[in-house]
């Protein structure tokens, strides 16, 4: 079999990491094409992935022409997809997108089927499921998608793309009872939950005597919580509890960030690295750079955490979470392997850092928990291996079999 996995981004930039462990993995199995949505360009940030790539821009002379030759072949289906599209039950944005996208979606159609690929996975509802489906409208060939979290809220066609797809896998079970709130009834049992998953590290080294260093990596963007972890911070310092911390990560609110870090005079304690290659990160998780994960997120409706892979890594390596009780988050960490607190409450986040730095023998211990919950539950072979079933189950049987596939 060979899989086509559409993206946003990824491997063309850093940005989307979370793939990585799937693609490797699927590699591994099968042969499979990325085809990354709107790729900054052909270089690749992710080496020696064992995929093909191709790199298609959003739209320029050769996604014309392709789109064209796909047209003049299949006018009839190339209309009524770009009809559906336009027209159906969508929020004006994604119909605006979805249009912009159309031609790509075109030349797509005509380039999997000149690579003879059998299945086509959107790894996002939005606009790569958009064009996984005129892919499967215009050729025939079966697709299936994977939804997050944001993009569970889009308003893009989602009853359609869920009604003519294989499966729609998504990511944490709070978040499919969320899509399936918005479809038809008809819709649910096409839904199902399964996980995304990380490579598990050897062994980690035993940590040396040192300052306790915190890692938070996360974007830095309004609903990860930056201000509040930073208050907490500065409550810890007050306290006189030694600690570093890392952040790994840039976004919209760098600037911010930085401000609030000179606004607590926490320069000598907390450090902005900004992107780091996600190799680095997980190198830094497997040789005990860190010892303790920290994600301070908020959550309203529409913008939420799913189950963070940052923090799966940690876990893989042995490095117990503290965290707010956002998103799906307490579907990852289970009591013992780390703290969940209250979001916005920088008071209760600054306890429970505490709490872990001050009992060594308990942070080493809900650490080897925490890693043993993600080899059971989160690696990415295991979680791999479910996906490329329901990819492989023609005729649905797995999926008639239970609603819900859970990789735990």
């Amino acid at each position: 079999m060979k899989l086509a996995y559409v993206t946003a981004l990824f491997p063309c930039a850093p940005a989307e990491q979370f793939f990585e462990a799937e693609v490797r993995s699927i590699a591994r199995q099968m042969e499979i094409v990325l085809i990354p949505t709107r790729p900054p360009s052909a270089n690749l940030c992710y080496p020696e992935l064992g995929a093909e790539v191709l790199a298609l821009p959003l739209f320029d002379l050769r996604v014309a022409a392709l789109a064209l030759r796909q047209a003049v072949k299949t006018p009839r289906r190339a209309l009524a997809a770009l009809l559906q599209i336009a027209f159906g039950p969508s929020s004006l944005r994604a119909r605006v997108v979805n249009v912009l996208a159309f031609p790509k979606a075109l030349a797509v159609a005509h380039e999997v089927r000149r690579l003879g690929v059998d299945h086509v996975h959107a790894a996002w509802l939005t606009t790569p499921a958009t064009i996984a489906w005129v892919v499967h409208r215009i050729t025939g060939i079966p697709f299936s998608s994977t939804a997050h979290q944001h993009d569970i809220f889009s308003g893009n066609l989602l009853a359609t793309k869920v009604r003519d797809a294989r499966f729609t896998r998504v990511i944490s079970e709070r978040n499919r009872r969320k899509l399936v709130d918005q479809l038809p009834p008809d819709c649910a049992a096409r839904c199902v939950t399964l996980h995304l998953g990380v490579e598990v590290p050897p062994l980690p080294p035993e940590p040396p005597e040192r300052t306790p260093r915190l890692l938070c990596a996360a974007r830095l963007c309004e609903w990860k919580g930056h201000r509040y972890l930073l208050e907490a911070l500065a409550q810890l310092r007050d306290r006189g509890v030694a600690f570093e911390c890392d952040l790994a990560g840039d976004g919209e609110l760098r600037a911010e960030v930085a401000q609030v870090i000179e606004r607590f005079a926490l320069a000598d304690r907390v450090r902005m690295l900004g992107n780091v290659p996600h190799a680095d990160v997980v190198r830094a998780l497997a040789q005990s750079d860190y010892d303790l994960f920290v994600l301070a997120s908020t959550e309203r409706e529409g913008e939420h955490e799913g189950i963070p892979v940052a923090a799966m890594e940690a876990m893989a390596a042995c490095v117990p979470v503290v965290s707010t009780a956002t998103g799906s988050l307490a579907e990852l960490v289970a009591p013992g392997e780390g703290l969940l607190v209250p979001q916005r409450d920088p008071a209760a986040l600054a306890e429970a850092i505490a709490t872990m730095l001050a009992d060594p023998l308990e942070r080493h211990l809900s650490g080897a928990r925490s890693r043993a919950h993600v080899e059971a539950s989160f690696e990415t072979t295991v979680t791999t291996a479910a996906l490329l079933a329901l990819i492989a189950d023609g005729d649905g049987a797995q999926l008639r079999a239970s609603t819900t596939v859970l990789a735990v």
